[in-house]
């Protein structure tokens, strides 16, 4: 088999972390793989991260190195290092994350000195240490090391498209045989799925989509407290399952994670007159979405089965959650009235 090599997105503050980003950039070519990111772009702008999106698109890992800084902001306060963190994190890119564990003991000019930053900081990391493949450091030279075993156990462990060069693929007739095992391997799997589908269990007095849900979610708010920059406040709202699923079914036309259930909520939200503007959604009641819509048969989940070889879970709209959602959203033709003379 010819060799593969896989494309890696590296994601950090920048001015900050200058000579780390050159070792691991280092580290990923002596792997023998390919290196992506935006060395010749450091200022940040939302036409660059645009950009950036497409080239996280081609990448087969993520990998993010998060120190003492935030980051430059967008226009909603949301640093364009975690812009792209989310991002790949909703594509289903495999994420190799390193973060700093003593934020304290980073010097002054390389660490946010700004309340707000600092909070910020604070809740991201919380958030990117919730990931599969985290790891602490310290140091350049851990960070180093960490890099390069991290990275080996991924493209071991958890392999991706990758890239062969032309003059290394396989032959006419290897490739002929591939793409019969892999139709035997569709049809196979679609068998399974009917009989997985004809054995499920049935539950008895489901909601229906006009039935309502009360869904709780947070809403974010400014303080003038510097050590706290933001407050929370706890809020419920009742949707109808219906107005939650309509936005779910528009994420997902192409297969996505369980943050379409989040953004769907939150569309739903946006739409109600009686919601306020939602910050995040109760993760209970996330996977109570799910559950609920896959009990009616409307989504499926799926585990490791794309073709990019991801190790995540991907929902997507099942055959009845497909006709159940375009009958909601097609335009129908208005048909005029006929107006009868009495006299």
């Amino acid at each position: 088999m010819a060799n593969k090599k896989y494309q890696v997105f590296v994601s950090s503050t920048f001015r900050d972390l200058v000579e780390e980003r050159q070792d691991t950039i280092r580290n990923i070519l002596d792997l023998n793989h390919i290196p992506a990111g935006m060395e010749l772009f450091p200022a940040a702008d939302v036409a660059q991260l645009s950009y950036i999106k497409k080239i996280i698109d081609e990448c087969d890992y993520y990998l993010l190195i998060v120190g003492g800084r935030y980051g430059s902001l967008d226009d909603e306060g949301i640093s364009f290092t975690e812009r792209e963190y989310d991002y790949a994190v909703e594509k289903g890119k495999f994420v190799v994350a390193f973060v700093h564990s003593d934020p304290d003991a980073i010097s002054v000019k390389n660490s946010d000195t700004k309340p707000e930053l600092a909070a910020a900081l604070v809740a991201f990391r919380e958030k990117v240490m919730n990931g599969r493949l985290v790891k602490t450091w310290s140091n350049r030279q851990n960070l180093e090391t960490a890099v390069i075993k991290s990275l080996t156990v991924a493209f071991n462990t958890y392999p991706q498209v990758g890239w062969i060069r032309g003059d290394a693929t396989a032959s006419d007739k290897i490739l002929e045989q591939a793409n019969t095992a892999l139709q035997e391997n569709i049809e196979l799997r679609n068998k399974v799925e009917r009989l997985s589908a004809s054995r499920k269990l049935k539950y008895e007095n489901l909601a229906g989509l006009d039935d309502p849900f009360t869904v709780r979610y947070r809403t974010r708010h400014s303080s003038s407290s510097r050590s706290a920059p933001y407050y929370y406040t706890a809020r419920t709202a009742t949707l109808t399952w219906r107005e939650i699923f309509i936005p779910l079914g528009a994420e997902l036309t192409v297969a996505k994670t369980d943050l379409s259930i989040s953004l769907a909520v939150k569309q739903a939200l946006a739409l109600s007159k009686a919601a306020d503007n939602a910050y995040d959604v109760n993760d209970m009641d996330i996977a109570t979405i799910k559950a609920q819509f896959i009990a009616l048969g409307l989504i499926s989940g799926k585990v490791g089965t794309s073709l990019k070889g991801t190790m995540h879970e991907y929902l997507s709209l099942t055959e009845q959650g497909k006709e159940a959602w375009m009958g909601e959203v097609v335009i129908r033709k208005v048909t005029p009235s006929i107006e009868t003379d009495s006299q």
